[in-house]
């Protein structure tokens, strides 16, 4: 059993990786075909707004409702949850059908809701209509999002984890396809300021078409894993309304997030479509950024996370407060042995990292508000771990009530401090600055948020010693600075004799970065005694050949 679940394990993690690196690639590709200002913005824009409405309109709703019971009724039903399961298939399926439709319908409106005023200039009128029609073609990915996760939770309900690690994959390669042929017909040496009626159908349909073959290959893993699916129509004495209670605030908690998202689409997008020519930091380069300081996050922090949260809450359900306010702290400390080094590389090296994401074609004009933008964000990357870790400490409660209040708090910080830089911190020859801003605010609403959550968590974890983070991670800082800042002196130094361009160039200033930077973190760690980096660094030097 434990082989069969590490096999599991690597399945995910291989498929996850592949898929992150597949997303960078898309990312590039994109990047040299429409370029990162207000063209490749409006594209970004309307393709990120169906994620956005499913998770709004329906995903809250099937993570925290539908999702826990289909797992309760294969477990302990007779059948093996085979009508259950259909029942929520169809419900699902059907709910999916008629939000979709409705979004179609209404895309002029949905359109407008994230068009700031500088996309109603009639100057803008071409770029405005191209938002639409992206919109209209992009939102039935809608129904396919949510079908991929109903499918995808019954086939993990049944133990078969891999395929929905994987099936992204397949909508990545579709999704590249179609942007290399639009590479191929469409020249993107000189960028046209807005699309062509074929080169809307081409990326919006390609990239929607990439959404829906994620769900179908998905499809024969469902009948192997021993469930045949039939329509079946009702869901009285399913038992959800019970549950539909308990996740109520979950939803909440995610509305508040997509609120946020709709503000900072609009600034984002204020930044491109502002007339101050030249290079600009959007939406392209607001998500971009994110990304990638999310790569950490998704490998580092949502594992530990993960592996933790079970203790957690099987301590909190035995009244062990001290142990819970342990493990808590041990797991934040563990996961910023890597995150704050991640992060000061990140402010360290900005502009060779977006170099080798999006330094090809039209995406090479705007990197250097790209790197500033990456800084910015970079700065949250600490505080975001560490409440990410805090949260999770309060649904080890089964405490879903004060994250959304907390929610509330870091939603609005964000908006205020977003809505402060752009509109009022930046007039409109500044605007291209609009993207820093936005990082900036996010770096403060987390800032904010752990300052907010520690006391608030202290009512229920109380303070024992081995539970303290604060000089852990000044100490994790002090190295990192120190070894991002002997990494950026061996740049300036082999600079002076080797002129790096282009992301190839990138490529080698992040290995000779990383050399360097590296084991200075490593050594001061060691002298600061900082056991959870050395904790790490045994744990590599043990994997090196010759080692035992």
């Amino acid at each position: 059993m434990a082989d069969r679940t590490l096999r599991s394990a690597a399945v995910m993690a291989a498929g996850t990786v592949l898929s992150r690196l597949l997303g960078f690639v898309r990312i590039a590709l994109l990047a040299a075909a429409i370029g990162t200002a207000l063209r490749g913005d409006i594209f970004t824009a309307a393709n990120t707004i169906p994620n956005s409405l499913y998770i709004l309109l329906a995903g809250g709703v099937f993570n925290t409702v539908l999702v826990p019971q289909l797992v309760r009724a294969i477990k302990n039903h007779d059948d093996g949850g085979q009508d259950f399961t259909n029942r929520i298939l169809t419900f699902g399926f059907v709910v999916l059908a008629v939000v979709t439709t409705a979004c179609v319908v209404l895309a002029p409106a949905i359109a407008e809701l994230y068009m700031p005023k500088e996309l109603h200039n009639p100057s803008r009128t071409a770029e405005k209509a191209a938002l639409i029609m992206f919109v209209r073609l992009c939102l039935p990915q809608i129904f396919f999002y949510g079908a991929f996760v109903l499918v995808g939770q019954v086939l993990n309900a049944r133990r078969r984890f891999g395929p929905m690690m994987w099936a992204p994959i397949a909508n990545n390669i579709v999704a590249c396809t179609s942007i290399v042929i639009f590479l191929f017909v469409y020249r993107a040496g000189d960028t046209p300021p807005t699309y062509s009626h074929g080169e809307e159908l081409l990326l919006g349909l390609g990239h929607t078409i990439g959404i829906a073959v994620q769900l179908l290959v998905l499809l024969p893993y469902l009948k192997a894993s021993g469930h045949t699916y039939r329509p079946k129509f009702g869901l009285r004495g399913t038992g959800l309304s019970k549950t539909a209670k308990l996740g109520i605030w979950t939803v909440l908690f995610v509305a508040v997030n997509q609120v946020t998202l709709v503000v900072v689409t609009q600034l984002a997008l204020a930044g491109s479509a502002a007339e101050d020519p030249g290079a600009k930091a959007g939406l392209f380069a607001y998500q971009t950024a994110m990304l990638i300081i999310l790569v950490p996050h998704g490998i580092i922090t949502v594992s530990l996370a993960t592996a933790a949260l079970p203790q957690m809450s099987a301590l909190a359900a035995d009244g062990d407060m001290a142990e819970v306010a342990q493990l808590s702290a041990r797991s934040i400390r563990q996961t910023l042995a890597i995150v704050v080094p991640a992060a000061a590389a990140m402010v360290a090296f900005a502009y060779p990292i977006v170099t080798v994401i999006a330094g090809y074609g039209s995406g090479k004009n705007n990197l250097t508000l790209m790197s500033y933008t990456l800084m910015a964000l970079a700065l949250g990357l600490v505080p975001y771990t560490v409440q990410y870790f805090q949260l999770r400490t309060f649904y080890a409660f089964e405490d879903t009530r004060t994250p959304f209040f907390l929610q509330c708090v870091i939603a609005a910080v964000n908006i205020t401090a977003a809505v402060v830089g752009v509109r009022v911190l930046l007039d409109e020859e500044h605007l291209r600055f609009s993207g820093v801003m936005l990082g900036g605010a996010y770096a403060l609403a987390f800032l904010v948020a752990v300052l907010i959550s520690r006391p608030v968590l202290r009512r229920r974890v109380p303070r024992v010693p081995g539970a303290g983070i604060g000089l852990p991670l000044l100490a994790m800082v002090i190295a990192a600075v120190v070894g991002a800042g002997a990494g950026r002196l061996a740049l300036w130094a082999v600079d002076l004799a080797v002129e790096f361009s282009g992301p190839l160039g990138a490529i080698l200033q992040l290995a000779i970065a990383g050399i360097v930077m590296l084991p200075v973190y490593a050594g001061v760690a060691r002298v600061l005694r900082i056991h959870e980096v050395n904790d790490v660094v045994s744990m590599v030097t043990s994997k090196l050949p010759g080692r035992r």
